[in-house]
């Protein structure tokens, strides 16, 4: 359990074991001896560095160890709830009249005119 929260953890990038003990809430000596034991293993690397006075251990998964981020699943054009298949909610013409209109209130052409951009 100890080691698959290490690696776990290790999935984002390299970490200290105080790091690590902040994010799984174990404690630092399980975790170190769980290092140490994926260390003889193969799983990941040990570097240590100067963290203040002290030399402290940073630990990087092996390459081989990393999983790989799933591929996006293809989008449903016909899906109106997908955020992917947004587009503007009023039509050309209405746009056109919401600038019209603001332009008759506020007596000039406005800085920020009301346009059909679809800039999602």
């Amino acid at each position: 359990m100890t080691q698959e929260s290490v690696i776990r953890a290790l999935q984002n990038g390299p970490l200290t074991s105080y790091q690590i003990e902040d994010l799984t809430g174990i404690p630092r000596l399980h975790i170190v001896a769980a290092c140490k034991h994926l260390h003889h293993k193969k799983r990941i690397t040990v570097e240590k560095i100067k963290l203040g006075r002290s030399w402290v251990c940073k630990y990087t998964l092996e390459p081989h160890m990393v999983e790989v981020k799933p591929v996006e699943e293809p989008r449903c054009l016909l899906n109106p709830f997908d955020i992917r298949n947004a587009k503007g909610i009023f039509s050309k013409s209405e746009y056109a009249s919401m600038n019209a209109q603001a332009i008759r209130l506020f007596g000039r052409k406005p800085t920020n005119e009301i346009t059909n951009n679809q800039f999602i």
